[in-house]
């Protein structure tokens, strides 16, 4: 009889031991979903901070491409300016007006404009009532 009484306790021992595994494992389980869930949050959040990084990306380097374009029109354009400018010599101008010469001189013999020729003959004529007074 005592060996019957030994033989349920261990049969009930195991059957509690199986039981507290059975609830170790539903928990455990369920900690193991509610990671799993988490993980895939954190996957499909930093999915889209990497889209929105690549699509900035992109329009920015859009950006750059048509300020780049843009900058090399302005030099393309400013390299035209003064090549057609190097035929214009200011000093030359000056020389000439030093020598009595006229806003329509300057026209014919330096090439400038009107404008250019009257702007450079007004600066001559500052410079030398500035040197007049000092």
């Amino acid at each position: 009889m005592e060996s019957q009484w030994l033989f349920n306790f261990l049969l009930m021992l195991q059957f509690a031991i199986l039981i507290g595994v059975i609830v170790w494992a539903l928990r455990l389980s369920k900690r193991l979903n509610q990671m799993k869930q988490r993980h895939e949050e954190s996957e499909l959040n930093q999915r889209k901070q990497v889209q929105v990084l690549a699509s900035g990306s992109i329009g920015m380097g859009r950006r750059l491409v048509a300020i780049e374009k843009k900058l090399n029109l302005a030099v393309e354009k400013q390299s035209e300016i003064l090549s057609k400018e190097g035929g214009v010599s200011y000093n030359r101008a000056m020389e000439l007006l030093e020598m009595g010469a006229t806003v329509d001189d300057l026209v014919s013999k330096c090439g400038l404009i009107r404008a250019e020729a009257e702007l450079i003959s007004l600066l001559k004529q500052e410079s030398r009532r500035n040197s007049d007074y000092h």
